[in-house]
């Protein structure tokens, strides 16, 4: 799928400006890719939280899709108060409002049949080993983790810092709900508040969750650190802790930490 100077390439989960590849996370790509499906049309914010997460991932559904689409955007070059691609109707959703380019028709094809012969072979070569592959996956790894995220806790001292522990927060729950291995509940009161590790029975015990990710936000020596611990209920064991440098942009240097972290901890934890 083509518009403007981008274009989107859907199994490689790549979006390319100008043929250089642009980085952008999984769940604002699967948005993406979701809106432009139905260029021109409105998209219910249910409807993209339905597609893009599924409807058995427990997500904070308002701060999840806002962050998402900031990401989107910000990927785009887009605004919300002049939108060249993504339109906000507020309370509604969103529209793609640009020019989503064809795909190539039958005379395109025609112009090489013996190659189109050759990739029609690959393509259903590729598609059974995928299918293989994919039920071996699903066989595997059927049984999804329940982790629940709560609310870094600001210990700065600095009350200037409450909303970038909620914005951290939130930014790790849409990173990890990308993973659809996890269930993450990340939207109950009970996760909201600023908690301490002798909370993790209570919170476990109320939600249901295997694990529980622990977050705070502290004064380092050159300025502002995150530290996160992800632990499993059952015996209470720390399987992953990690003091996080706050780069300039807060939010990315930690989710893409927390989700590497959690996932190796995971992989040998259970």
């Amino acid at each position: 799928m083509r518009f403007g100077e981008f274009e989107v390439d859907e199994r490689a989960g790549e979006l390319r400006r100008n043929g250089a590849r642009v980085k952008l996370q999984d769940l604002p790509f699967r948005m993406l890719v979701v809106l432009l499906r139905r260029a021109g049309a409105v998209v219910t914010r249910e409807e993209l939280r339905a597609e893009a997460w599924g409807a058995e991932t427990y997500v904070d559904a308002e701060a999840g899709l806002n962050t998402a689409v900031a990401k989107l955007r910000e990927a785009l070059g887009d605004t919300a108060d002049a939108p060249r691609f993504i339109e906000t109707l507020p309370k509604r959703g969103y529209r793609f409002i640009g020019v989503v380019a064809d795909a190539p028709g039958p005379a395109e094809r025609q112009d090489h049949p013996s190659l189109s012969r050759t990739t029609l072979a690959l393509l259903l070569v590729g598609v059974a080993v995928a299918a293989g592959l994919a039920a071996y996956w699903w066989l595997g790894n059927s049984a999804r983790v329940t982790i629940a995220v709560v609310r870094f806790h600001n210990e700065t001292g600095n009350p200037d810092h409450d909303r970038l522990a909620g914005s951290l927060t939130d930014a790790v729950v849409v990173s990890l709900a990308g993973n659809r291995r996890y269930g993450v509940i990340g939207n109950s009161p009970l996760l909201r508040t600023d908690r301490i590790f002798q909370d993790v029975p209570k919170i476990a015990a109320a939600l249901n969750a295997e694990y529980v990710l622990l977050g705070q936000l502290q004064n380092g020596d050159t300025g502002l650190v995150a530290r996160a611990h992800l632990i499993r209920v059952s015996d209470q064991t720390h399987l992953w802790a990690q003091k996080i440098e706050l780069a300039a942009s807060p939010e990315a240097s930690v989710t893409e930490s927390v989700k590497a972290g959690v996932a190796r901890a995971l992989a040998g934890g259970k």
